[in-house]
């Protein structure tokens, strides 16, 4: 956490803040959720247009199981990450991966900052693996989990429904750390001198 803040720069060289999310941001956090429009709000898990359950989320701040980075311009949020895991249990080596982007700034490289930033910290973690769960008409989000080394572990046939009250299909992507983390290995001992 001691990296942050930092300064990144979008596909369109516009300069972005990247720091960790605290308490004293929720204000600006909610006003990010209830600003997103219908199209986005439809993908998340909680209802954010009501204050409270954004607040039951992210209210009270537990860095052990939940790293949450934000991105920042004019120190308006503008994309959050986070990674959710188990205190407990036989899934506590799993990292749940979420990532939220302003309209204004999707297709610019922020979400693949924001899980490249994520991935690094699960890397200094005991995680095993990380997983994200996006509906099948997600697309840009999918290529960029795939661009980034994740997988399609399954798909769940109408398994959710969104805000329209539509049957959509569930895609399950995941990305072993110790294997990446092995190819890494590989690829910088592959270019040392010999």
């Amino acid at each position: 956490m001691d990296k942050y803040p930092k300064v990144m720069k979008l596909k369109n060289s516009k300069m972005i803040e990247l720091r960790m999310l605290t308490e004293d941001d929720l204000d600006k956090l909610v006003k990010f959720f209830q600003e997103l429009p219908l199209k986005d709000r439809m993908y998340l898990r909680i209802d954010v247009m009501k204050y409270e359950n954004i607040l039951k989320r992210f209210g009270t701040i537990d860095y052990s199981n939940m790293f949450p980075v934000i991105s920042l311009v004019d120190d308006t949020i503008i994309a959050i990450g986070t990674i959710f895991r188990s205190k407990f249990g036989w899934m506590r080596n799993l990292g749940e991966l979420r990532v939220v982007v302003s309209p204004d700034y999707q297709r610019l490289g922020l979400c693949t900052i924001l899980t490249k930033e994520l991935f690094f910290h699960a890397l200094t973690t005991d995680m095993y693996k990380i997983q994200a769960e996006l509906m099948e008409n997600q697309i840009s989000a999918i290529t960029c989990f795939e661009r980034l080394g994740f997988k399609k572990e399954a798909v769940l046939r109408k398994h959710v429904t969104d805000l329209n009250g539509n049957r959509q299909n569930l895609i399950i992507m995941s990305l072993d750390i110790q294997e990446m983390w092995l190819l890494m290995e590989d690829y910088v001992q592959d270019l040392m001198p010999k």
